[in-house]
């Protein structure tokens, strides 16, 4: 949608993120913090690597991430992050307290950290540590963005292809052995039909809404749209083909241009079709236990309304004859975790993203955050509604654009100030 150009390849002059501030001693930090240039090339490889493990890497009991991936994302993206953002040159602090949306998020996670007192979770220390993980994934992104947006949007580029190589490498293996089921599914944390589609869903939107500069950057843009769709519709997730149609018939709101109101009248011609004649596909689960689950949720709810039972607590909902560790709904796991200090919370900080969004809407970032903001909103609906929690398609989802509308006011506010400088 947008037409700035630059290239894709990533990685390309890695400058620092930002400049000394006058006054302060470079010398007085420590030697491995000062080495900023190397910092930063691992926490841009993190970055990718984030969000390519989540595709790629083999997964522990109940899809939790693996070892092997959790160690390499504390070497890669944590461990770099909180050096870059500790640095006194960074400033990122000092930036980012300011925004009313980071200090509900810094309130949010100290809530969840608080709950932990009354939570019967098993190792504390492991979920306390799943907090630390959200934050330096929030704080990474502000930190490698620095001054430059066309970084984010490399970097974004960059994982999305590979995320659509990985899904092209899935639709052979169903090809080849299709499952009992039916339905396509990934590895490791999405090894199941819903979480799977949920990343490449994101990752379509991104694809499509970055700018992407040469005759060849959008022919394989194109080719990997074609197989990240290709995979979804395998998938036979509902939620995933809604949240995406309502994007693009939402599309005008924040795009410029004819082809957006054709993508829009497009996408609503196919929603009433939809509506009218139904798919036998879209038929054939039915609601698939979701209002059971609710009607689950509201009765441990009802039992601990206020405090919840604490950060990754663990329950079970019985529907049907089988057991559920999570309610499939973001604002009624929210409740049961959280109670209703955390749901206001996470309310006021979805609100505030949607607003910062469209604050800066004139800008790539500012409509990826938008459209994923929308997106998100349907999708966690229906499943994925673990955001505290270890890596998940719902980092994606939430946090990222989160962390973009973050960068964006930051930098804003950077650019008002170097203009009141000028004048």
């Amino acid at each position: 949608m947008g037409h700035e150009k630059h290239n894709i390849p990533l990685m390309q002059g890695a400058s620092t993120v930002s400049r000394p501030v006058a006054g302060m001693d470079a010398d007085a930090e420590p030697p491995f913090i000062r080495r900023r240039a190397f910092w930063q090339a691992v926490l841009g490889i993190g970055l990718v690597w984030m969000m390519l493990g989540l595709v790629a890497m083999p997964s522990g009991v109940s899809f939790n991430p693996g070892r092997l991936y959790q160690g390499s994302l504390i070497a890669l993206l944590y461990l770099p992050a909180w050096c870059l953002a500790l640095t006194r040159r960074a400033g990122t602090w000092k930036e980012l307290l300011p925004l009313p949306a980071f200090r509900i998020f810094l309130l949010l996670l100290g809530w969840a950290a608080l709950s932990l007192l009354w939570a019967q979770a098993r190792h504390l220390g492991d979920e306390f540590g799943r907090l630390l993980s959200v934050l330096a994934f929030v704080l990474a992104w502000p930190v490698w963005l620095g001054d430059d947006e066309r970084r984010g949007h490399r970097l974004l580029l960059l994982a999305g292809l590979g995320i659509a190589l990985f899904a092209g490498f899935y639709c052979v293996h169903y090809l080849r052995q299709p499952p009992a089921g039916g339905r396509i599914a990934g590895e490791g944390v999405i090894a199941t039909a819903n979480y799977a589609a949920a990343v490449m869903g994101a990752a379509c939107l991104w694809l499509v809404l970055l700018p992407v500069a040469g005759h060849g950057g959008r022919a394989w843009r194109c080719l990997a749209l074609f197989v990240l769709l290709t995979f979804i519709a395998l998938t036979g997730s509902r939620s995933v083909w809604l949240a995406l149609a309502l994007c693009a018939v939402a599309a005008p709101l924040w795009c410029d241009g004819r082809a957006a109101r054709w993508l829009a009248g497009v996408a609503l011609a196919a929603m009433l079709a939809c509506s009218i004649w139904p798919l036998q596909a879209l038929l054939e689960r039915g609601a698939s236990l979701r209002p059971q689950l609710f009607v689950q949720s509201l009765h441990l709810i009802a039992q601990h309304p206020w405090l919840g039972l604490g950060q990754n607590a663990p329950f079970k909902l019985t529907v049907a004859g089988a057991d559920y560790t999570h309610s499939h709904n973001v604002l009624t796991q929210t409740l049961i975790e959280l109670g209703v200090p955390g749901l206001l919370l996470l309310l006021a900080l979805w609100l505030t993203t949607a607003w910062l969004g469209w604050r800066h809407r004139q800008s790539p970032t500012g409509r990826l955050v938008l459209a994923l903001w929308l997106y998100a909103s349907v999708v966690l609906q229906f499943d994925m509604p673990q955001l505290l929690d270890s890596p998940r398609p719902g980092w994606l989802l939430v946090w990222l654009p989160l962390a973009l509308a973050l960068w964006l006011e930051v930098d804003a506010r950077r650019r008002a100030a170097g203009a009141a400088r000028l004048h």
